[in-house]
C-alpha cells in the first residue's frame, strides 16, 4: 500500500466518521490496520467495534442507558484518533512528506521541552554576562557565536514539537510551563506556539488545542496573537470533531466570556478573509501598477522616484505638467488605491518579496515562523551592538506593513549590498524615520488595539508565505484553501454571532466580492430581522452576482416593499425581469425608474429594448429617437435605431444609420445587419460585399453562418426568397478566395 492509497483511505474513513457511518468506518479502517504490525492498534479496533455492536444491540432491545451518549461520543473520539495513529504508522514508513522525513531523522532524538527550557535559560544567562564585557571585538564575536547556538536550539525545538506524538498530561504540563515561563525569550515561546499550530494542522490533538487556548490569554501580544490565529484555523479544520471534546467546549466557553478574546477572534476571521485577496492584489501590482510606473518613470525626460510620485505640494511645485501627466496616466489613482490597501492591512508586499525567499535562511522550516529579531546572528553588521543609528529599525523593522518573513528577506537582501552603498541608502531613509514614528504614534492613538491587529495580521501573512512559497509547500494542506463558512462551524460561530459582528463580517465579505460567504451571513441576519431593506438589497445583489436571478428578484421585490420609489432597487428589478424574459413587467419598472430619474439615457434605452422585445417597433423607434436627442454627442442609439427601422421596413432610414455605424468601429454584427438591409432592398451585390466584410472580421465562416441562420426567419418575413440562401453563401465564399 503506497502513500497515496493510505491517504485516500484515511479521507474515506474521516468522511464516514463525519457522517457517523461507523460500520463503514470500521471496514475501511480494517484495511489499514491489516498492514500494520502493531497489535495494540489491531486489538483496539476490534474492541471498539465489539463495544459498538453491544451499544446497538442494547439500543434496539429498548434498554435504557443514560451513559449511551457519552459512550458513543468517546467511541467516535477513539475512532478518529485511531485513524490518525494507524495512518501515521504506515506513512512513517512509506511517505516522503516532510513531516515523516523529519520524524525518521529525529527518531532517536529524545530532548524534552524541559531540556530546551534549560538550554535556552542557560544561553540567555551567558548572553547577559557577555554583554558586560568591555572588549567590543571579543564581545561581538562571542555574541554572534551564542546567537547561532540559540538559533540551533530554537530550530530543533520547533522541529521536535512539530512532529511530536499526541500529547499526554505530562506533555501538556511541560508545554504550558514553557509558554508561561517569562524568563524564556519571547522569540522562542512564539516559535513554539507556531510549532504546536503546525502540528495540529497535521493531526488533531485535544491537549495541544488546550495549550493554544491557554496561550490565547497570554499577556504577551506576540504569543497571544499566534495562539488565537492557530486556534481559529484548527477549529476551521476540525469542526466535525469539536462536539466530541467537552473539555475543549468548556474551556472555549470560559474564554468567550472575555470580550477581548471575542474581538480578537473576529479580527482574525476578517484577516483570514482578507488574505484571499493577496493573489489578486499581487496580480494587480504586477500587471497594472508596476507597468504604469515603468512608463511614467521617463516622464519629462527624467526618472522620478517614489517620493515624487507620492509627495504632496512639493511635487506640483517642481513642474505642474508632471502632476497633470500623472493624473492623465491613471497612475495616481492606482497608487492611491495601493496606499488605501496598505492602510487597511492588505498584503501588498507579497509580490515584492515572493522572489526573495531563496536565501539559505528559508531552507530551515522554523525560520518561516521566526518573529523578527535584529539580534539574529547574520544581522550583526546591520544592527551593531551599542549603535545609536536606528534608522533601519524605525523605517522598516518597526513598520507594521511588513510581516516577519519579509523583514528577514529585506535584511538578508541588504547584506548583499556593499556597506558603503548600504549606508548611503539608510542615510536617505533617515529623513523619513521621525515622520514614520509620528505616523505610528498617531495610528496607535486612534486605535489602541492596533498593536494586536498588526501582530496577528503579520502572522497571517507569515503563514501565507509559508503555505504558498516554502519549497515543501506541496507537502502541506493549504489552510488558505479552507472554506470561509465560519458560521457553519459549530465551534467558531458562537464567538462571532452577535448582530454587530455578523454585520461586520458580512459587509467585509460583500465589499471584497466574496458574495457566496456574504450571502450566507445576510440570510442569517434577515432571519433575525426581515425588515431591513438594506440587507434585502444586498441579498439581492449577492444572488445576482452568483447567477441566481430568480432569487435575486425575490429579494429586490422585498426591498421595494420596504423602501418604495428607490431608483436603484427599481432598476435592478426591471433589469432582472428583462433577464428572465418578462419584458412587459420589465417595461413597467423601467417606466417607474424613468419617472424618478427623467431623461436618463440608460433607462430610456432599456425602455426601447423592452418595446422591441414586445414587438412594438413603433414605440421602440420613438424611444430610441428620444435617446438620440438626449445623447446628442454620442452614438448609443444608432444601432437600435438602425435595427428597429429595418424591422419596420424603413430601409432607407436603416441604411442611413448603418452607414454612420460602419464609418466608426463596426463589428461583425454591424456588417451582417447592414447586409440584410441591402438584401431586403434588392441590392444583392452590395449585400454580398457587406457579408464578406462581416466574415473578414472573424475569418470564421461557421460563426457567420450561425449568425445568419438566426436571422433567416426575419429575412423571409421581409420578402427574401429562402431559395437564394445557398447561392448567397457560395458567392460569399467565392468572393473570399
Amino acid at each position: 500500500m503506497n502513500s497515496r492509497d493510505i491517504i485516500s483511505l484515511k479521507k474515506e474513513i474521516l468522511l464516514h466518521l463525519s457522517k457517523r457511518q461507523l460500520k463503514d468506518a470500521f471496514e475501511t479502517l480494517r484495511k489499514i490496520t491489516t498492514n500494520i504490525q502493531d497489535w495494540k492498534i489491531i486489538e483496539t479496533l476490534s474492541e471498539l467495534e465489539t463495544n459498538y455492536k453491544f451499544m446497538l444491540h442494547y439500543l434496539f432491545e429498548g434498554v435504557n442507558d443514560p451513559e449511551r451518549e457519552n459512550v458513543y461520543r468517546n467511541l467516535l473520539r477513539l475512532l478518529y484518533e485511531l485513524t490518525d495513529d494507524a495512518t501515521d504508522e504506515l506513512l512513517k514508513i512509506e511517505s516522503s512528506n516532510i513531516f515523516y522525513e523529519k520524524y525518521r531523522r529525529n527518531i532517536s532524538e529524545n530532548t524534552s521541552i524541559p531540556d530546551y527550557t534549560t538550554q535556552l535559560l542557560d544561553i540567555s544567562g551567558i548572553i547577559a554576562l557577555t554583554d558586560l564585557q568591555d572588549d567590543d571585538i571579543i564581545k561581538n564575536d562571542k555574541l554572534r557565536e551564542l546567537a547561532v547556538k540559540r538559533e540551533r536550539i530554537g530550530s530543533e525545538m520547533f522541529n521536535n514539537t512539530y512532529i511530536s506524538p499526541r500529547a499526554n498530561d505530562k506533555d501538556m504540563d511541560n508545554y504550558l510551563s514553557f509558554v508561561k515561563n517569562i524568563e524564556l525569550p519571547v522569540r522562542e515561546r512564539s516559535l513554539f506556539i507556531s510549532a504546536i499550530s503546525l502540528s495540529l494542522f497535521h493531526r488533531f490533538d485535544a491537549r495541544k488545542v488546550q495549550v493554544l487556548m491557554d496561550a490565547a490569554t497570554s499577556d504577551n501580544l506576540q504569543i497571544k496573537a499566534r495562539a488565537i490565529v492557530g486556534l481559529v484555523v484548527t477549529m476551521q479544520m476540525y469542526d466535525s470533531r469539536w462536539s466530541l471534546y467537552p473539555e475543549l467546549q468548556s474551556q472555549l466557553a470560559i474564554l468567550s466570556e472575555n470580550m477581548d478574546f471575542k474581538k480578537a477572534v473576529l479580527r482574525v476571521v476578517i484577516q483570514l478573509i482578507r488574505s484571499r485577496e493577496t493573489e489578486q492584489i499581487s496580480k494587480k501590482i504586477k500587471e497594472e501598477i508596476l507597468p504604469e510606473m515603468m512608463k511614467f518613470n521617463n516622464m519629462a525626460g527624467r526618472k522620478l522616484n517614489m517620493e515624487e510620485l507620492m509627495g504632496d505640494a512639493e511635487f506640483s511645485e517642481k513642474n505642474p505638467e508632471w502632476q497633470k501627466e500623472l493624473e492623465e496616466s491613471g497612475l495616481g489613482k492606482k497608487l492611491q488605491e495601493y496606499s488605501n490597501l496598505q492602510m487597511e492591512g492588505a498584503d501588498v508586499f507579497h509580490s515584492t518579496f515572493s522572489g526573495l525567499k531563496n536565501f539559505p535562511f528559508f531552507s530551515e522550516m522554523s525560520n518561516w515562523f521566526l518573529p523578527f529579531d535584529p539580534k539574529y546572528s547574520e544581522f550583526s553588521s546591520l544592527f551593531p551592538q551599542g549603535s545609536k543609528n536606528n534608522l533601519l529599525q524605525a523605517a522598516v523593522i518597526d513598520s507594521g506593513h511588513m510581516c516577519n518573513s519579509d523583514k528577514y528577506s529585506f535584511c538578508l537582501s541588504l547584506l548583499q549590498i556593499p556597506s558603503s552603498q548600504r549606508e548611503m541608502m539608510l542615510g536617505r531613509m533617515g529623513a523619513e524615520s521621525e515622520e514614520i514614528k509620528q505616523l505610528q504614534k498617531e495610528a496607535k492613538e486612534m486605535n489602541p488595539t492596533i498593536d494586536e491587529e498588526v501582530i496577528s495580521n503579520q502572522y497571517i501573512q507569515d503563514l501565507y508565505r509559508f503555505f504558498k512559497l516554502n519549497p515543501y509547500r506541496n507537502n502541506f494542506y493549504d489552510i488558505f484553501k479552507l472554506n470561509l463558512n465560519f458560521y457553519d462551524k459549530e465551534s467558531i460561530a458562537p464567538l462571532i454571532s452577535n448582530i454587530d459582528d455578523m454585520r461586520k463580517i458580512a459587509f467585509y465579505c460583500f465589499d471584497k466580492n466574496n458574495f457566496g460567504e456574504a450571502l450566507d451571513i445576510f440570510n442569517r441576519l434577515i432571519a433575525i430581522d426581515n425588515h431591513s431593506d438594506d440587507i434585502w438589497q444586498k441579498i439581492g445583489y449577492c444572488r445576482q452576482m452568483i447567477n441566481n436571478p430568480e432569487s435575486a428578484l425575490e429579494a429586490y421585490l422585498q426591498a421595494d416593499l420596504l423602501k418604495p420609489n428607490n431608483s436603484w432597487i427599481i432598476k435592478r428589478i426591471a433589469q432582472l425581469y428583462r433577464t428572465l424574459k418578462q419584458p412587459e413587467l420589465s417595461l413597467d419598472y423601467y417606466k417607474k425608474a424613468a419617472k424618478l430619474t427623467p431623461d436618463n439615457i440608460p433607462i430610456e434605452l432599456n425602455i426601447g429594448h423592452c418595446y422591441l422585445e414586445l414587438n412594438d417597433y413603433d414605440q421602440a423607434l420613438n424611444t430610441y429617437f428620444k435617446v438620440e436627442l438626449l445623447d446628442s454627442k454620442g452614438t448609443k442609439a444608432h444601432r437600435p435605431i438602425a435595427w428597429t427601422a429595418f424591422l419596420l421596413k424603413k430601409y432607407d432610414l436603416s441604411r442611413k444609420y448603418y452607414q454612420q455605424i460602419l464609418s466608426a468601429k463596426p463589428t461583425i454584427h454591424d456588417y451582417l445587419n447592414a447586409g440584410h438591409v441591402e438584401l431586403c432592398m434588392g441590392n444583392k451585390k452590395e449585400a454580398i460585399s457587406l457579408y464578406r466584410q462581416s466574415l473578414y472580421q472573424d475569418q470564421d465562416f461557421e460563426l457567420f453562418q450561425l449568425l445568419f441562420d438566426a436571422d433567416k426567419d426575419i429575412l423571409i418575413l421581409h420578402g427574401v426568397d429562402e431559395r437564394i440562401f445557398p447561392f448567397l453563401f457560395d458567392q460569399v465564399k467565392y468572393k473570399m478566395d
